[in-house]
């Protein structure tokens, strides 16, 4: 059964964020707006799930990714990844809270609150479930009057690099190919030629993707192409190319879910962005794929739009979205959403669909 796309969203106490919301969403959603309005963390706070391990590793993850510590066992610091959750809640002695509607399902909240004490029930509990190490620090998630509860930290290096649906801006794509090609390529045929098709569009003369053995503890991602006898390892490409590839490795894995990608178009040339886009669009939709995608480029924007104009993409309009996210005197940041018709309407005319302040 496909998972049924977002329609409505509204997160609280979450990064900068006292509050935010957006609505009309569709399945292509395009993010703008000016710098440090929040588009990332929008993208961060639409990592959440229903369930509180998968949402504690999301957002933990995410944080992790954009800090881009260079020393991996840092990670693991119980200090630091406290100090991580208490970047993620905006005030500490209140909870996040998530509201949202999907299609054909209705709405659905969900409150994730720092949890330091254990009440002598909630030890019982732990005990029961044969846990017997009790961490210093909990998260607790209230959902239709249930809870559960987890350790907010992660106790071991596989957490750590968990694969999560986002791509952050400067997110170095390569350990994470080496990482999706063994869990969603290495043994589907298929899906392993799709990829390769696709892959075409950046390095025409691709025969084979595979992952290479250096030596018992270092794998890297490379290409097998014409002309040539030896792998080419992907860090040989341009970051673009590399973005994109990394990018249709995550659309391709995400099947039934939502992706989430900062900053889409960075680093790829104007004059392919169009083809780029429609490359994307076609297998998120081939996938069911809801993608929420940030950029700050006005080429990007309109590539966004010519791609949609295609007459075979003429069939997705009623699901594209431009987001624009406006911050008033007040520092709040509110979001208007624009669908197809009138986000073409408004880049004919000039005018501004890529945020600011009011």
């Amino acid at each position: 059964m496909e998972k049924q796309h977002l329609t409505y969203f509204k997160i609280e106490n979450f990064k900068r964020f006292d509050s935010f919301e957006m609505s009309n969403l569709g399945q292509f959603n395009l993010i703008v707006g000016d710098n440090n309005v929040g588009k990332t963390s929008v993208l961060e706070g639409l990592l959440f799930d229903e369930d509180i391990t998968v949402l504690s590793t999301h957002y933990l993850v995410a944080a992790l990714i954009r800090k881009d510590f260079s020393d991996r066992l840092s990670l693991l610091s119980v200090a630091r990844q406290i100090h991580l959750w208490n970047t993620i809640f905006k005030y500490a002695d209140k909870p996040i809270t998530v509201s949202l509607s999907e299609s054909g399902i209705g709405d659905f909240k969900i409150e994730l609150r720092p949890h330091a004490s254990l009440t002598n029930d909630e030890i019982k509990l732990i005990k029961d479930k044969l846990i017997v190490t009790i961490p210093k620090f909990w998260l607790k998630l209230y959902n239709h009057h249930e809870s559960q509860l987890i350790s907010a930290y992660f106790e071991n290096d596989e957490s750590s690099l968990a694969l999560i649906p986002f791509m952050s801006a400067t997110q170095s794509s390569g350990e994470k190919m080496v990482d999706l090609f063994y869990a969603h390529f290495n043994s589907d045929k298929a899906r392993r030629k799709e990829l390769e098709e696709n892959i075409k569009l950046f390095v025409s003369n691709l025969e084979e993707v595979r992952v290479h053995r250096l030596n018992e503890d270092i794998e890297i991602f490379s290409v097998e192409v014409s002309n040539e006898r030896e792998l080419i390892p992907i860090a040989r490409y341009g970051d673009g190319t590399i973005r994109y590839i990394g990018i249709l490795m995550d659309v391709l894995s995400s099947r039934n879910k939502r992706l989430m990608i900062d900053e889409i178009g960075a680093g790829i040339h104007f004059t392919r962005l169009k083809t780029y886009w429609k490359t994307i669009l076609q297998l998120c939709a081939k996938y069911n794929v809801q993608l929420f995608a940030t950029t700050h480029s006005l080429e990007c924007q309109q590539a966004f739009i010519e791609a949609f104009e295609d007459p075979e993409m003429q069939q997705y309009h009623k699901d594209a979205r431009n987001i624009s996210l406006i911050e008033n005197k007040q520092g709040e940041v509110k979001a208007i959403t624009y669908d197809f018709e009138q986000f073409e309407y408004a880049l004919t005319i000039g005018f501004n669909t890529r945020g600011g302040a009011r």
